[in-house]
């Protein structure tokens, strides 16, 4: 495997990161970084296992002896992962629990102003 497919691979799988778990980075390693726990374990595993494996795929007589169904394997691995994630689900829960958050704030705000006006005699 060579290094320029080596990096089509990863671009393709940021892509998906960013696509499915709306978490936008520059680069793969920065993106798995990011995206943290919410990739299963066995994905996290083949990211870092991808990420070790871009010095060695830099290096041309390296690059040769590097076996290509293990760098195909970690990026099913991830890409599998990925697939299982509805697209926009987690920005459409983020929304969620802002409109969530500005409600209770709300709620709260005109609460203490009642408590006040109870307490000030005018209610």
């Amino acid at each position: 495997m060579d290094h320029a497919r080596y990096t089509d691979l990863t671009e393709e799988l940021r892509g998906l990161i960013a696509e499915r778990l709306s978490i936008r980075a520059r680069t793969f390693p920065r993106a798995v970084r990011k995206a943290g726990r919410l990739l299963p374990a066995a994905a996290r595993a083949a990211a870092d296992d991808l990420i070790s494996l871009e010095t060695r795929l830099s290096h041309p007589k390296l690059a040769a002896r590097t076996d290509p169904g293990q760098v195909l394997r970690a990026a099913d691995t991830i890409r599998t992962a990925l697939h299982r994630h509805r697209a926009g689900a987690l920005a459409g829960q983020r929304r969620s629990l802002l409109a969530a958050e500005i409600g209770f704030r709300a709620l709260l705000v005109i609460g203490a102003g009642l408590a006040f006006l109870q307490w000030q005699g005018s209610v």
